[in-house]
């Protein structure tokens, strides 16, 4: 049998109301042997187990070797190398199914070595073969402690920041192929070659997906398709920063931040005390249990979620799902008296709430629209200073999230800057004139990150239009004219929302007590660039953004997992260090809480996002948005209302500001640009001068400066 073996498609057991691994076809798609090194066998002393090293790869110092064997249950082993008469020992070396056998420093000469492999699971098993180490590949890989890599790990997808003469490449050791249609992206776009590396920048977060499907990639939505997905999320961190000399000086990723080297968020600790920007909503949670709220706070935040205890409700926020109601339907709400429906609006008197009943239809009935209203009147006549909205139901005007995909036109939504007036019919007047216009004094925008296909040409996906349409669907909330004194904040989650059956990302965990390794599954992660872009825009365009999560403060317990025995391999995957321990003893402490099981990146960025926010606070308060005109390909495109939609339809950058007197903040993104592509522009300011902003990927860049006059 093969140790790293081959994957074996079959139904998944509903973790996550979506298939574990696709269809129960039971098809069996066989790795296509890529260019990799052949080891020699020597030497295999028991024929019992058959034990061989087949193949082998070096990446940097790290050697990885694929075993081959005729039983299982060999692992862990004990490992020598030996060169020249100098032995090198690695004991009790895990192994599991889905990896090669990983000796994570390797030092060696330039030439021949050999390898022992002796099982401690089955005695006398053991092989000795030969292998070639080449030296000048030992320093290519960037030195551990200047990146992070979190996410998938096996065989299929192996991403890693390559140094060479003075540049960074990420490139793909795994470059795995069975068959099927495999497409590769970094932040939500295609990217060819990552095989043979492609340059990247360091100081940004690269979110790498690999996608494999046996039809045309396009067919994604068809669960019956058998289809897979890793992801990898890899931050590579600054070492030298430098101002550029313009008239605009740039407010930079600073040099203290990184994210977290755990799956626990660091923020809340490691970014500098700052208050939040005078007049802006930002709702967070607090991540970490051994966190005090104060920290947030102290960081920006606004309002925590509201179970926690200790604090007055007026710095808390509320998102009431449909269990407010018992999870009851439309019907019984829709039959229910003024009296009854009143009668259910007794609340803390939180600082921000949200509606998110979900009445099985986000265009409301009449009968349910008007004990809506009376529930919201009754809500607003108790709690007159609470910030109120309506998630589900939406805004006044939808996000319609416009894209080029689908036959849609863009250039459509051009007349709503003429005409601005409701798409959303739960805001159309009830025939006895009620409506809820004057109800609601916050206007939320989903932001939701949109799944990664259909793929266009050029690698873009639905994802790449979410930030323009957001700002369109915005600017035309705030022409509403009974809206035109509301909050207008992104209502954003940091993973995307599972559709079409879509397979599970296996994640990979560390425990140490005892020690071994965790895959669970989990939903794909969001680009850390669009984290950062929903963020800025957010906070210097609208007023500021409501960041949904998953549960409450979590431990930083490396083995807080509460995982039953009868759970193993539905959802979650245990690999014990000595092949032995039973799942059984990973247990947290008894009232402890849990760890998180996946690294939540994006909340940092949004968070970085609202300190960048904060360093032009003072042009932010009282300015005036003015989008501003750009050079592209020699040609000056002067900015229209429409502006955002025009970007869409004709894939452009999107540059904005804001205007103070003689002050400007500068805000500008390409959404479709290549993820290590870079794009120079110049601008031109209100007062007529000229400088130049530039573009790398998808990230949005920051500047503030002077005006003439």
């Amino acid at each position: 049998m093969w140790i790293t073996g081959v994957l074996v498609v079959f139904a998944g057991t509903g973790i996550w109301v979506w298939n574990r691994f696709g269809p129960s076809d039971h098809k069996t798609y066989s790795e296509k042997v890529q260019d990799v090194l052949m080891a020699k066998t020597l030497d295999s002393a028991s024929s019992a187990c058959d034990l061989s090293v087949r193949r082998y790869k070096q990446i940097g110092k790290e050697m990885q070797f694929e075993l081959a064997a005729n039983v299982g249950g060999l692992a862990p082993y004990n490992i020598e190398i030996l060169q020249e008469g100098v032995v090198q020992r690695f004991n009790n070396v895990p192994h599991r199914y889905g990896i090669w056998l990983t000796l994570p420093e390797v030092n060696l000469k330039q030439g021949s070595a050999t390898i022992k492999v002796t099982s401690l699971g089955q005695a006398g098993c053991e092989t000795v073969a030969s292998f070639e180490y080449d030296k000048i590949k030992s320093n290519e890989i960037l030195a551990q402690d200047q990146w992070i890599r979190q996410g998938s790990k096996d065989i299929w997808l192996d991403v890693r920041p390559v140094q060479k003469d003075g540049h960074i490449y990420l490139k793909d050791f795994a470059n795995y192929e069975d068959g099927r249609t495999r497409v590769l992206m970094i932040d939500g776009i295609e990217v060819k070659n990552l095989d043979k590396g492609i340059e990247v920048k360091p100081g940004y977060l690269y979110s790498v997906t690999g996608r494999w499907i046996d039809a045309p990639y396009n067919d994604w939505w068809n669960k019956l398709r058998n289809r897979s997905v890793r992801q990898q999320n890899i931050w590579i961190s600054r070492q030298n920063f430098s101002l550029e000399k313009s008239a605009l000086t740039k407010i930079d990723i600073p040099k203290w931040f990184s994210p977290s080297k755990k799956t626990n968020v660091d923020f809340d600790t490691k970014f500098p005390e700052f208050s939040p920007i005078a007049g802006k909503l930002v709702m967070q949670y607090r991540l970490n249990a051994y966190v005090h709220p104060e920290n947030y706070f102290k960081r920006g935040i606004g309002y925590l979620y509201g179970w926690e205890k200790d604090l007055p409700s007026q710095k808390l926020h509320w998102t009431a799902t449909p269990n407010y109601f018992g999870d009851k339907d439309e019907k019984w709400f829709g039959s229910l008296s003024r009296q009854d429906v009143e009668s259910k609006a007794g609340m803390p008197d939180f600082g921000v709430y949200a509606f998110d009943f979900e009445f099985w239809n986000q265009h409301y009935t009449p009968e349910v629209k008007q004990r809506l209203i009376w529930f919201t009147e009754r809500v607003r006549k108790d709690h007159p200073n609470m910030f109120l909205m309506d998630y589900w139901g939406g805004g006044a005007y939808t996000n319609p999230h416009i894209t080029k995909s689908g036959g849609t036109n863009p250039l459509e939504y051009v007349k709503d800057y003429d005409q601005p007036k409701a798409n959303n019919s739960n805001f159309d007047p009830l025939p006895n004139g009620e409506s809820f216009h004057s109800l609601f004094n916050v206007t939320p925008i989903d932001v939701y990150p949109k799944p990664m296909f259909a793929m266009d040409e050029q690698g873009n996906t639905a994802n790449n239009y979410v930030l323009l349409s957001a700002v369109h669907s915005m600017r035309i909330n705030k022409l509403i004219p009974y809206q035109k004194n509301n909050k207008f904040i992104f209502y954003a989650w940091n993973r995307y929302m599972p559709l079409y059956n879509d397979p599970i990302v296996p994640w990979n965990l560390q425990t140490t007590s005892p020690k071994g390794e965790l895959i669970l599954n989990e939903l794909e992660m969001m680009p850390a660039s669009q984290a950062l872009s929903l963020s800025l825009f957010s906070l210097i365009l609208f007023d500021g953004y409501y960041l949904w999560h998953d549960g409450g403060p979590l431990g930083n317990d490396p083995n807080g997992y509460s995982i039953p025995d009868e759970s193993n391999g539905k959802g979650k995957e245990w690999y014990p260090a000595d092949s032995k321990t039973n799942i059984s003893a990973l247990k947290r402490a008894p009232g402890a809480p849990g760890t998180p099981t996946y690294w939540d990146y994006p909340t940092e960025f949004y968070s970085l996002g609202n300190w960048m926010a904060k360093q032009v606070e003072d042009i932010l308060v009282g300015g005036i948005n003015k989008d501003l005109p750009f050079q592209l390909n020699g040609q000056w495109i002067e900015p229209k209302k429409a502006q955002a939609v025009l970007a869409i339809d004709q894939k452009l950058p999107f540059v904005t500001s804001i205007v103070k007197g003689n002050q400007i903040a500068v805000l500008a993104v390409d959404s479709f640009q290549a993820p290590n592509a870079t794009k120079k522009i110049t601008i031109k300011l209100p007062d007529g001068s000229q400088d130049s902003v530039e573009l790398y990927g998808n990230w949005p860049v920051l500047y503030r400066g002077k005006l003439k006059n």
